[in-house]
């Protein structure tokens, strides 16, 4: 019978068997050697050119450089960037007819107000590609030289496209589901209080026969059910603003006045200017939601007891003014800070609009919404 113990390996095969190994395994301990192009790239100050070329491809940006009225390139880098080859047009000097008719006169002015001691700034607006659709863009600026017309500016230009649409689809979630928790309010609160109200009636009918003095009580119990359901469907009609969805500017702000008054019972006042023009269900809900929180917010914060609404139609724009009698901003706060307000600001970018929100004189605060509209 054969032993099934292995046998030793000889000292000629392990001396084989060490070759192979050291052969196709490298040591650990040794650091690897650089390769002589990587390490020239590495001690140089100056960026390879592979690397410039493709952290500006990845990030989706470019250099720009260019004047600023009217907003014109006169250097782009890479000259391949996808949002350059994009537009219509392949000269740079052409910029500002690329910018969005609504955007154009917004871009203009910031550029005209652009400071070398307020550096870097930015601003968000939309281009017109060569097939006619939208492109969001973020052109910041670094650095200023020169003053009036030949001031050159130099900064970048980044592809935000996937980001605003992005918090686009955010804020459609969030309104889907403020949509959907109204719309449960009305459909099962609502009713069951109607039913209480209903039974506390009945309840009032008969102890009024058998205990006239408890009459009372039960009416102002049944009186307190009925500003409840009231209340309750003010608030299930600013989750679910269903009929704004058909309803021009006009009417959107009336009706958010009017639920506001009833909940709150503040004092509102709305005034109108101008002819409007056709809004449509995007744009109007996008005002809504910023006339809303502005008001929430003179309320909540400011412990206001009046507001005013005025709307105003200029041949460009269209400007939206809510005013309170409240105790205005604290010195501390700012018209960005809070995740209300930067909510409002951004809903306001997408109107290609701006929002500002400042005290106001005497008293109270001021949210001011201007947004481009061709009237």
């Amino acid at each position: 019978m054969k032993s099934l113990t292995p046998k030793k390996a000889s000292a000629g095969s392990t001396s084989v068997a060490r070759k192979k190994e050291s052969a196709t395994t490298k040591p650990s301990g040794k650091p690897q050697p650089v390769p002589a192009t990587l390490k020239s790239d590495i001690t140089s100050s100056k960026a390879p050119a592979w690397a410039a070329h493709g952290i500006f491809s990845e990030a989706r940006i470019m250099a720009w450089e260019g004047k600023a009225s009217p907003i014109s390139a006169t250097t782009i880098f890479p000259t391949d960037a996808a949002v350059f080859k994009s537009l219509p047009t392949a000269s740079p000097a052409n910029w500002h007819r690329c910018i969005h008719p609504l955007d154009r006169a917004r871009a203009q002015l910031h550029f005209s107000k652009l400071d070398a001691k307020n550096l870097p700034a930015s601003i968000d607006y939309r281009l017109i590609d060569k097939y006619g659709s939208i492109l969001w863009v973020r052109h910041s600026i670094h650095e200023i030289q020169g003053r009036g017309k030949n001031a050159v500016t130099r900064g970048f230009v980044t592809d935000i496209q996937k980001e605003k649409s992005y918090q686009l689809e955010s804020l459609s979630v969030s309104e889907r589901e403020q949509n959907r928790i109204g719309q449960d309010l009305h459909d099962d609160l609502c009713q069951v209080l109607a039913g209480v109200s209903c039974l506390m009636r009945v309840a009032e009918s008969r102890i009024a026969a058998k205990a006239p003095e408890e009459a009372g009580n039960f009416k102002e119990l049944n009186q307190q059910i009925i500003d409840a359901m009231h209340r309750t469907r003010a608030l299930t009609h600013g989750l679910f603003p269903g009929k704004i969805q058909i309803a021009d500017i006009r009417g959107a702000l009336l009706e958010l006045s009017a639920q506001v008054k009833v909940r709150f019972t503040v004092e509102i006042q709305t005034q109108f200017k101008g002819r409007f023009p056709k809004h449509s269900s995007a744009q109007i809900i996008q005002i809504y939601r910023i006339s809303q929180e502005a008001m929430s917010n003179a309320i909540k914060h400011g412990r206001a007891t009046r507001i005013d609404v005025s709307l105003e139609s200029f041949p460009d724009r269209m400007e939206l003014n809510i005013r309170d009698n409240g105790s205005g901003l604290a010195k501390s706060d700012t018209s960005t800070a809070g995740v209300g307000l930067h909510i409002m600001h951004y809903r306001a970018g997408i109107l290609g609009g701006e929002l500002s929100i400042a005290n106001a004189t005497p008293q109270g605060v001021t949210a001011c919404l201007r947004y481009p509209f061709q009237n």
